[in-house]
């Protein structure tokens, strides 16, 4: 599978950019904006690599012919400090163009590689990006007017000192038509919520798959911490959506559920 395919050689050095997303801006009759991403955004990496043999030469076009019209997968090395120490991530990725070589000396080889993250191809499992390995991330709230809303029933915002920025939005989960819905451009994501002895269960669908139920009881209430996780997701436009049971835990007082916040993987 493409996915295991991992391209060879490291490179001296890496630029990388993102490429613009492509949002469609546009204002509501009641003056409120909305955005919609066009596609997720993607990474450029130009990779560099200076006096290489031939033989490694050989082995970047042999890598271009196999894989012109197929995605591969690239180890991108971040250096953290000066002692070596580095974080490494996976990428899915296509070429960007066909790969340039400069012949330096007599067996020495400058090349340069373009790579384009590749949207919706898959990584293998291990090999997601994670907030837990130090992996970028980025918080979504429930008051983002253009990437979080409520599809149906009432989702009262107020302010609660154990959600994630101090508010949330706040349910009766009587009615299983009930739902909320966050939209994000990236992999995989972290749902957060708090707990307490006055709430519910509530259910979550990512992209319209059940990812199962989420029991926010608690015997005492607890901050807004990381719930339910979802990282193997690829690169794409995705929606996560919280859905009302009308159940709770027995021990619960009151069935009530909450949107609060989630974190998303870039």
């Amino acid at each position: 599978m493409p996915e295991n395919d991992l391209f060879p050689l490291d490179p001296d050095f890496v630029l990388s950019e993102r490429l613009d997303p492509g949002v469609l801006r546009q204002r509501a009759a009641s003056g409120r904006e909305l955005q919609r991403f066009r596609k997720a955004p993607q990474r450029l990496f130009e990779l560099r690599f200076r006096r290489r043999s031939t033989d490694e030469a050989e082995q970047v076009r042999d890598w271009y012919a196999r894989f012109q019209q197929d995605f591969f997968r690239f180890n991108h090395k971040v250096y953290v400090n000066n002692a070596g120490t580095y974080l490494a991530r996976h990428f899915p990725v296509v070429f960007a163009s066909e790969p340039e070589y400069e012949l330096a000396s007599n067996d020495g080889w400058n090349i340069g590689v373009e790579l384009l993250e590749a949207v919706g191809r898959p990584l293998p499992t291990a090999n997601y990006p994670s907030p837990t390995d130090g992996h970028l991330s980025f918080f979504i709230e429930e008051d983002d007017a253009a990437r979080a809303k409520a599809l149906t029933g009432s989702w009262a915002i107020a302010a609660q000192a154990n959600a994630h920025a101090g508010q949330e939005a706040t349910n009766s989960n009587l009615n299983t038509t009930d739902a909320f819905q966050f939209l994000y451009a990236g992999y995989g994501f972290r749902l957060w919520a708090r707990k307490a002895s006055d709430l519910g269960i509530l259910t979550v669908l990512l992209d319209e798959t059940d990812l199962g139920n989420v029991d926010l009881y608690a015997a005492s209430s607890a901050a807004s911490a990381a719930l339910l996780t979802k990282t193997d997701i690829p690169l794409g436009i995705h929606r996560v959506k919280i859905l009302a049971t009308n159940t709770k835990n027995a021990s619960s007082s009151a069935k009530t559920i909450v949107a609060d916040t989630i974190e998303v993987i870039p």
